[in-house]
């Protein structure tokens, strides 16, 4: 049996590596992703659209990672820093022209019978728009 902390840090290797194959695998048919964005997805295939999406616009990829469990082992914390260039601009944020950042953020994820079934996605907005805007 794998274990939670195990299977977060499958997920965001998967982030890191583009691996949507890998991504797929890990998680729940039915799993919903609140992202930093505010949109909710729910299903593997919008979860892969709503990352491909995200990832067109925010090059980005995760390091200094620091994992939490709670005592049940379902949920795991991932306190990293996210760093990465923003290409393409979305809408309600800065015009992008290629500005690089690195931001703390932080991955909520649950897990249920060795399935991902949500991941919520935080970092301060407001922190991020003022480094996107210079």
């Amino acid at each position: 049996m794998t274990d939670a902390q195990t299977i977060a840090s499958r997920f965001i290797d998967a982030l890191n590596d583009r691996d949507f194959d890998a991504l797929a695998r890990l998680v729940d048919e039915d799993v919903a992703l609140d992202s930093v964005t505010g949109q909710r997805t729910v299903g593997v295939e919008p979860l892969r659209a709503s990352v491909m999406t995200y990832l067109r616009h925010f090059d980005e990829t995760y390091g200094d990672i620091v994992l939490m469990r709670d005592n049940f082992g379902q949920r795991i914390a991932a306190d990293l820093t996210a760093r990465g260039t923003y290409r393409e601009t979305l809408e309600g944020f800065p015009a992008a022209s290629g500005q690089s950042y690195s931001i703390p953020s932080v991955f909520v994820i649950e897990i249920e019978d060795q399935s991902i079934t949500r991941i919520s996605h935080y970092r301060n907005m407001r922190a991020f728009e003022r480094e996107l805007a210079g």
